[in-house]
């Protein structure tokens, strides 16, 4: 008799494990099927349901934020709602309720779940992504989340969906710092990469412009006139204070941080000509790098920190040029027969996005591999495009433009050439640069 039930209790540990690896094969077939593919895939994103009729419009705004982050990636398309199942209302906190017959005639391949209720004093949402085609959720997250930023949820779990079909995170969580025209100043603010959730940092009451945030996303270095003339300063976002960077005499400029966060490239002219410095984030030991006769600027530190993208005008016009961080080895690497203005490093460190002057046509956005090849023009529009910033994934490129008659921010995926305003700002908005993601706390 115990035989009989040690040899039952073996058969169904074994009948258990098999369908588990049958389950976990299934999936990995179905990830294979996914990544690499070059389509959208087509994913329905219904509202999220509450847990008290209270949460109903912050369910619907999850919802929405995250079906902007996965339309935003360019790797998916959004089910329209004309097409849900005929008499779906609403999603049920019951997950097991969920006809996936019903969506799966709807064509979709993948349906967004989400689930929102309020625990001390916090959001606790819970998001699965299931496959339509086997019936089974593929990533699933509970995040918690500040009353206050209750987007901070979508964000968060859109960068793993981003993951799972593509292999790397979305940028949802990251934020950008621009300048903003207040009257007759600019002033310098943070907003999320949606455009939401804006807030202004400095109030000097002059011109602040240039921004560039540092690798860990707590600092930002920037360019003022706030002490009458063109100084660096550097914005520390956890204490507000605000600490001079460069105070040379004549001008300081461009600053782009190194990896490590410590140390910043920028340009000076203290020695009656612009040339490219490293120094401290204190403002300590300043170190000359460039010695050209002509103009050296707008220094971009590579990802790795071995390389530096700038531009020079040695060669008769501005022009990109890459060196070493120590000044050696410099070689032109754009040739697109305009002036060629504002180098930006991807951070996967595979291109470099830059302004070319199109002769009568403003300035437009190109981007070409590190080394110079295959140079394309991702804007093709009136008014100039300007300033461009890359995302955390390397998708995208965010730029400022004056195509609607004012300065505006706007992202280019780099795959597609789909062009986004970046809407929420009520703003003129110039000179963006794009953070890092925010790093998760969360279960």
């Amino acid at each position: 008799m115990r035989n009989n039930q040690l040899f039952i209790i073996m058969l169904l540990s074994f009948l258990l494990v098999g369908i588990i690896f049958d389950v976990m094969a299934q999936d990995a077939i179905r990830l294979q099927s996914v990544r690499g593919v070059d389509r959208r895939i087509l994913v329905a994103v219904p509202p999220f349901c509450p847990d008290t009729p209270d949460l109903s419009g912050v369910a619907v705004e999850l919802s929405e934020v995250m079906a902007y982050d996965l339309e935003f990636s360019g790797l998916f398309i959004l089910l329209p709602r004309e097409r849900y199942p005929v008499g779906f209302v609403a999603l049920d906190k019951d997950v097991a309720s969920i006809n996936f017959d019903a969506w799966r005639a709807t064509k979709a391949e993948f349906l967004l779940y989400g689930f929102v209720k309020k625990e001390d004093g916090k959001y606790v949402c819970q998001f699965r992504l299931l496959d339509l085609l086997s019936s089974n959720q593929v990533v699933g997250k509970e995040v918690r989340v500040d009353i206050s930023n209750s987007r901070l949820a979508s964000h968060r779990f859109s960068e793993e969906v981003i993951a799972f079909v593509d292999g790397i995170p979305g940028s949802g969580t990251s934020q950008i710092c621009f300048t903003g025209i207040v009257g007759k100043n600019k002033e310098l603010f943070i907003a999320d990469y949606d455009g939401a959730n804006v807030k202004q940092i400095t109030e000097h009451g002059s011109i602040s412009i240039k921004p560039k945030v540092s690798p860990d996303g707590m600092k930002i270095a920037y360019l003022s006139y706030k002490d009458r003339y063109s100084f660096l300063y550097v914005f520390d976002r956890l204490t507000g204070k605000v600490t001079p960077l460069s105070k040379e005499v004549g001008l300081n400029s461009a600053p782009s941080w190194f990896p490590d966060g410590n140390r910043l490239a920028m340009t000076l002219s203290k020695d009656a000509n612009m040339e490219i410095y490293i120094r401290n984030m204190d403002g300590s030991n300043p170190v000359r790098i460039t010695r050209n006769k002509d103009a050296d600027t707008s220094p971009c530190i590579s990802p790795d920190g071995s390389r530096i993208a700038f531009v020079s005008d040695r060669g008769g016009n501005p022009q990109i040029y890459v060196m070493g961080v120590d000044g050696s080895d410099a070689r032109r690497i754009s040739y697109q027969g305009g002036n060629s203005y504002d180098p930006a490093w991807s951070p996967d460190g595979k291109m470099i996005a830059y302004v070319v002057e199109q002769r009568g046509e403003g300035f437009e956005i190109y981007v070409m591999d590190a080394d110079g090849a295959n140079p394309r023009r991702l804007t093709n529009s009136y008014g100039n495009n300007e300033s461009p910033t890359w995302s955390p994934d390397s998708r995208h490129v965010m730029f400022c433009s004056t195509r609607n008659g004012r300065w505006e921010l706007w992202a280019v995926n780099v795959k597609t050439g789909e062009e986004r305003h970046i809407p929420n700002l009520k703003m003129e908005a110039q000179g963006p640069s794009w953070g890092p993601r925010m790093k998760s706390d969360s279960k």
